[in-house]
């Protein structure tokens, strides 16, 4: 009898135990969900916020955070020809920056400063179209992505929610948001021209700079580019270009509503995001 009464205690209080257990787990587990939740909720509410910001006339343009200039490639080759000085039989030296920012009409070359700012300006407005409908977009991203470790990215940086997202989410995205890049790319316009074709023309006209015949002598010509050992270059994807550099604005505009989230209690616009970022405090 005694054995059996032990017996009853042994099996009560492992139940008792496996109860406080399953019962922590349980409360572990809807923790985590809460949390995973707040950090979707804080990343939605964050991309409508960046979204807002930046599907506007100058929204990208005037940012200079998130403006878009030139091609990688494109910009390195300006800057190369800014630093030449070359010298023109009869005119003496000439220094690149001239060459670019004025021209020089005895040379038949035209300026293409203006021209730079006229395509700056074209990829940043198809970004800013383009950006109308990065909403819906990075919502089905954000709801489909499960958080795994939602503890260390709420106790993480400031920016680990959005981190996040960019690692789980990003080639998705690009491939998703570039074709409405590609739209505005070849339908807005700048002076008549869309952006495929300023670009295109931005490029040629750089190129025949290049290939400007330079007088080094009262016999002998070279071209610009020879002279200064620049060479042309070919048209870079500029859909993809400004695809991928408009989505990194879009994630910068996300970063600083998630640090707002973190760190400002009036940011967190309702229940949940009020309930789990108040853990920070």
């Amino acid at each position: 009898m005694k054995n059996l009464t032990k017996l009853s205690l042994f099996i009560s209080i492992v139940l008792l135990s496996s109860c406080d257990f399953l019962n922590d787990a349980l409360e572990e587990q809807e923790n985590n969900i809460d949390i995973a939740a707040g950090l979707k909720e804080a990343l939605r509410v964050g991309t409508d916020t960046a979204t807002s910001k930046l599907a506007v006339v100058d929204g990208y343009l005037r940012d200079e955070a998130v403006k878009i200039l030139l091609p990688d490639e494109l910009e390195a080759q300006i800057n190369a020809l800014k630093a030449v000085e070359i010298n023109v039989f009869g005119l003496g030296t000439i220094k690149g920056d001239q060459i670019y920012n004025t021209g020089v009409p005895f040379l038949g070359i035209n300026s293409l400063a203006e021209k730079e700012e006229e395509l700056i300006m074209g990829i940043n407005r198809a970004a800013e179209e383009a950006a109308q409908e990065a909403g819906p977009i990075f919502f089905d991203a954000i709801r489909g992505i499960t958080i795994s470790d939602a503890e260390n990215i709420l106790y993480g940086s400031d920016t680990a929610a959005t981190a996040y997202l960019v690692n789980n989410t990003y080639q998705s995205l690009f491939d998703t948001f570039e074709p409405k890049v590609n739209t505005a790319i070849n339908s807005v316009t700048i002076g008549n021209r869309t952006v495929e074709e300023l670009y295109g023309n931005f490029v040629s006209e750089y190129n025949n700079i290049l290939s400007t015949s330079i007088p080094i002598s009262f016999l002998e010509t070279q071209t610009l580019g020879s002279i200064s050992g620049i060479n042309t270059i070919n048209e870079a994807d500029i859909s993809a270009f400004a695809t991928g550099r408009g989505l990194d604005g879009l994630f910068l505009k996300v970063q600083e509503e998630e640090t707002n989230i973190r760190k400002n209690v009036n940011a967190r616009v309702n229940e949940i995001l009020q309930k789990v970022f108040g853990l920070l405090d």
